[in-house]
C-alpha cells in the first residue's frame, strides 16, 4: 500500500489502479451505519463489502472503456461513491451507452448474488449488500447528468441534436435533480450525503459541459449562433447525414 496525493493506493484489477480517498477512511464509522441490525464486526464487514461492491461497479465502466478504445488511469474510492478516471469518454452514442450500463449491470448481479446467498445460506449480511447493489443500480440510472443514467440520457438525444447540445440539455436536467437532492438531503430526508451528492454532480456536470464546449471551440468552425452559446458542424457523430443515418450507425460496432 501506498499514501499519496491524499489517496491510499490498495493495488489494482486488470492494470487499473484502486486507490482509497483519505476521506473515506474518516467515514469509515458513518458508512458502518448502514448495516444497523448487524453486530458491531459485522457492520465493519459490510463497509468493507460495500467498498468492494462500487470498486466493482467502477472496474464495469472501466473494463468497456477500455474495450472502446479509452485509457484508464484509476479507480478512485469516495464516501459517496467512487470515480473511473480516464483520459477520455467514448463519443460514438452507442459506446457511452454501454459504457455507462456496465457499471449498474455489474450491481445488479452483485444485488442479485446477494439476495439468493441469503436465500440458500441465511446469511444477513449478504442481504443488506444485495439490496444496497440493488440499490444502487436505482440510484445511479436515475438521469441525473454527469450519472449513468445521465449519460445514457446524453448519448441517446445527441444522436438527433450532436454531442455539445446533447450535453448542455442533459447537464440542465441534471442540475433540476442535483437542486431535489439538495432540497431533500437537507429538508426532508435528512442526509448530508445526498445533500453532498447533489452538490457534486452539480459541480462535475457543469464542468463536463465546459468541457465540451471549450473542445468545439478548439476543434470545430461554428456555423452559427444559438441558444447553446456554439454550433459546430459536423460533430463526430451528428452530421449532416439524415436522423435515419444516425440512428442505424448508432448500431453499427
Amino acid at each position: 500500500m501506498k499514501f499519496s496525493n491524499n489517496a491510499l493506493s490498495i493495488g489494482s484489477v486488470m492494470g487499473i489502479p484502486i486507490r482509497l480517498h483519505i476521506s473515506l477512511l474518516i467515514a469509515l464509522p458513518f458508512i458502518m451505519t448502514y448495516f444497523p441490525t448487524l453486530s458491531l464486526g459485522f457492520r465493519f464487514l459490510g463497509a468493507i463489502g460495500l467498498f468492494v461492491s462500487v470498486a466493482l461497479h467502477e472496474l464495469g465502466h472501466s473494463v468497456v472503456a477500455r474495450a472502446k478504445g479509452s485509457h484508464i488511469i484509476q479507480i478512485m474510492l469516495y464516501p459517496f461513491g467512487g470515480a473511473a478516471m480516464m483520459s477520455s469518454i467514448p463519443k460514438r452514442p452507442l459506446d457511452e451507452v454501454l459504457v455507462a450500463i456496465a457499471g449498474p449491470a455489474v450491481s445488479l448481479l452483485l444485488g442479485v448474488l446477494g439476495v439468493f446467498l441469503h436465500i440458500f445460506y441465511q446469511i444477513p449480511l449478504a442481504l443488506e449488500l444485495g439490496v444496497i447493489n440493488i440499490g444502487l443500480v436505482i440510484f445511479n440510472l436515475i438521469p441525473a447528468f454527469p450519472m449513468d443514467g445521465g449519460r445514457v440520457f446524453r448519448a441517446l438525444i445527441s444522436i438527433k441534436l450532436g454531442r455539445l447540445k446533447a450535453t448542455k440539455i442533459a447537464a440542465d436536467v441534471g442540475k433540476f435533480f442535483c437542486f431535489l437532492f439538495v432540497i431533500g438531503g437537507f429538508f426532508y430526508l435528512h442526509s448530508l450525503m445526498l445533500a453532498f451528492i447533489g452538490g457534486y454532480l452539480y459541480v462535475v456536470g457543469q464542468a463536463e459541459y465546459r468541457s465540451v464546449q471549450q473542445e468545439y471551440y478548439i476543434n470545430a468552425q461554428p456555423i452559427q449562433q444559438n441558444e447553446f452559446e456554439v454550433e459546430v458542424s459536423p460533430p463526430p457523430y451528428a452530421s449532416t447525414e439524415s436522423f435515419g443515418t444516425r440512428l442505424r450507425n448508432f448500431f453499427k460496432r
